[in-house]
């Protein structure tokens, strides 16, 4: 038998709390990408321009909204990392819950561009809808690159406490790493493409939030019950 560790109930309390809060922002940022895109298509279908374009304003407008919001429960959800990786280094655990954290933040912005690119896919002339996409593109793009470093830096760090320390983190667990599942949508584009609706648009185009959710729902039900956790 492995020796168990058992956490303070604070501690525990916290993370269950860090489990809901961040399923609950993963479930509000995937409700906002359902808004955004608003058909039930096939994933050779979906063309999310195209169907923003055909959206009225105001689901355009709550679905933008909700991206702060959404952003505010998901980077208290990183608390996981800081709680469960402790035991190998509580410094860099909590620098890769802050950074993951950061990154959810950050994504709450880059969540509601995509309200400024529904505005601009309504553009009638041509000329001035592909002018307005690139724009509005490139701010999302400059938003994008410190999300990126955050996430990635925050991951890494996940990855080398998790795999090197002594921690109540499962390695098993990292098999479903949000930030490392999302990275693989463009790897997984040929497969989502032969999805038939009404499931082809709902991975295409919530892929990454859905990531996120899958891996809070797995964590909350590793979690809760018992907060303890064995020593590997």
């Amino acid at each position: 038998m492995k020796p168990e560790v058992r956490m303070p109930l604070d501690k525990a309390t916290y993370l269950r709390l860090c489990c809901v809060s961040g399923l609950l922002g993963s479930l509000l940022f995937l409700a906002g990408d359902m808004l955004f895109y608003g058909t039930w298509s096939s994933g050779a279908a979906f063309r999310p321009h195209e169907q923003m374009a055909e959206l009225a304003v105001r689901l355009l407008v709550i679905g933008g909204a909700i991206g702060p919001v959404a952003a505010l429960f998901s980077a208290i959800g990183m608390g996981v990392f800081g709680i469960t990786l402790e035991r190998g280094n509580k410094r860099t655990a909590n620098v890769a819950a802050a950074l993951l954290a950061i990154m959810m933040l950050i994504g709450g912005s880059y969540h509601a561009v995509y309200t400024c690119l529904g505005f601009a896919s309504k553009v009638i002339d041509d000329s001035t809808r592909q002018t307005l996409l690139v724009e509005v593109a490139s701010l999302r793009s400059a938003i994008g690159y410190p999300l990126y470093a955050a996430g990635l830096t925050g991951t890494a760090l996940v990855y080398w406490l998790a795999l090197t320390k002594r921690t109540d983190f499962p390695r098993w667990l990292l098999l479903f790493l949000p930030t490392t599942l999302s990275l693989t949508a463009s790897a997984f584009r040929d497969y989502f493409v032969m999805i038939p609706a009404p499931v082809g648009f709902v991975i295409r185009g919530g892929w990454i939030n859905g990531s996120f959710a899958l891996f809070f729902v797995i964590a909350a039900l590793r979690f809760w019950k018992s907060p303890s956790s064995e020593v590997r």
